[in-house]
């Protein structure tokens, strides 16, 4: 078994019903042909980059699944067969992808604490002085290359 990702583009102006249906039908193919989900993650309405059908925005959905190699053929029929379903795009996710999306994970996992600080005036003023030296002691004239004739 290998692990995919596909990502689908369905028609936006579909009801929300609708959507969940085309979805719910990608998962019984896959389920249906020896593949198991690993998750999904519906990126939500986004506009093209270009007209599909007459269409600027898109609803986005991302699948992540172990199947057979042979399941993406099945699975990319179904999309071709499926009007509402502007475009597709299933890859194999190698080693290393799988790799960076666990790291992905966990750097959203971990919580992120803000530090909260409260500026002054002195400190606006220590600033501009720190960007003042250090701009004058970057400054500096540059010779013209080519003497000039007399």
């Amino acid at each position: 078994m290998r692990t995919y990702q596909t990502v689908i583009v369905i028609d936006s102006l579909l009801k929300n019903e609708e959507i969940d249906e085309i979805v719910n039908k990608v998962e019984r193919v896959i389920s249906n042909n020896g593949g198991t989900k690993v998750s999904i993650d519906r990126w939500g309405k986004k506009r093209l980059a270009y007209e599909i059908k007459k269409r600027q925005y898109g609803y986005y959905v991302e699948i992540v699944f172990d199947a057979p190699p042979n399941l993406i053929h099945i699975l990319e029929r179904e999309y071709r067969l499926e009007e509402n379903i502007l475009r597709y795009l299933s890859v194999h996710l190698n080693k290393r992808a799988l790799e960076y999306r666990e790291q992905q994970k966990s750097q959203k996992m971990e919580p992120v604490e803000e530090e909260k600080s409260v500026s002054t005036d002195d400190d606006f003023k220590v600033e501009m002085a720190e960007e003042n030296s250090i701009v004058n002691e970057e400054t500096t004239f540059v010779e013209p290359l080519v003497e000039p004739e007399n």
